[in-house]
């Protein structure tokens, strides 16, 4: 496995783990860490042991947004160069043929928020924040990222006052799909990334490739498009094998279907 200067990563049972860690920038996304992500996602592109990715910082930050000191310093084609980066940064996780969880602990400022805007799914810490802070620096956040996972109200409010807010109400906006408690956001970003992981690479690449296009399809296309899967599936040897496994636990009185089913407190 590759070494990083800023990046901590593993493979956990079938999940590729991309700890940012850069504590002394609070792991503001500078030149080195953008092309660290970049280098860690493209060499599990294609690697048959990787079926999902974690992002994660730590227990007290994400990540900072934006590396300000950078952005003082540089101009002209230099800063063109930086904001190129940071498009095929975002790209590369928006677009990523594998599915994306990040677990959030503590504030996510602009960009910080962004990065974890572009996962496919987020879970937080009861400690985090989260806001589109650009604004206050005379940038622009990204509204598309917010955009995807709340309405157009929530994400324009965001976008104009910059004001952030908090896990709880991050959650009830759909911004974040799980609220943890302080202390578990690793360990529970893991499990649900871990639960996606179990279907395997071959499925998970054929899921992902679904979510990504279904959504920008009409209705009929994307009905006949996702159906066509499904007859690709069917005809594969993972069909017929989990297929049997389904069958065998129903004999025993189980259902697969069922099987983490959370009773209603």
């Amino acid at each position: 496995m590759a070494e990083y200067k800023y990046l901590i990563t593993s493979v956990e049972d079938g999940v590729g783990v991309i700890q940012l860690n850069h504590p002394e920038k609070r792991n503001a996304l500078g030149w080195d860490l953008h092309h660290e992500i970049i280098a860690a996602l493209q060499d599990w592109a294609e690697n048959d042991r990787v079926a999902a990715v974690l992002f994660v910082g730590n227990e007290d930050y994400f990540c900072s947004g934006w590396a300000l000191d950078v952005l003082d310093r540089i101009s002209g084609e230099e800063l063109t160069r930086f904001v190129d980066l940071a498009c095929k940064l975002m790209v590369t996780i928006y677009d990523y043929r594998k599915p994306t969880v990040a677990a959030v602990a503590g504030m996510a400022p602009g960009y910080g928020m962004d990065l974890a805007n572009m996962c496919d799914i987020t879970v937080a810490s009861e400690n985090a924040a989260f806001g589109s802070t650009q604004v206050k620096y005379a940038m622009n956040g990204f509204y598309h990222g917010m955009l995807r996972k709340v309405g157009a109200q929530r994400a324009r409010r965001m976008l104009f006052t910059g004001d952030p807010i908090d896990a709880r109400e991050a959650h009830r906006a759909g911004l974040v799909d799980e609220v943890v408690p302080v202390g578990t956001v690793r360990e529970s970003g893991l499990r649900l990334a871990r639960h996606i992981a179990e279907a395997g690479t071959e499925l998970t690449t054929v899921l992902k490739e679904v979510a990504l296009r279904s959504g920008n399809m009409d209705h009929i296309g994307a009905t006949a498009y996702e159906l066509r899967v499904t007859a690709d599936l069917v005809q594969r040897g993972l069909f017929t094998r989990r297929l049997g496994e389904g069958l065998e636990a129903l004999r025993s009185g189980r259902s697969k279907a069922t099987e983490r089913l959370r009773p209603r407190s």
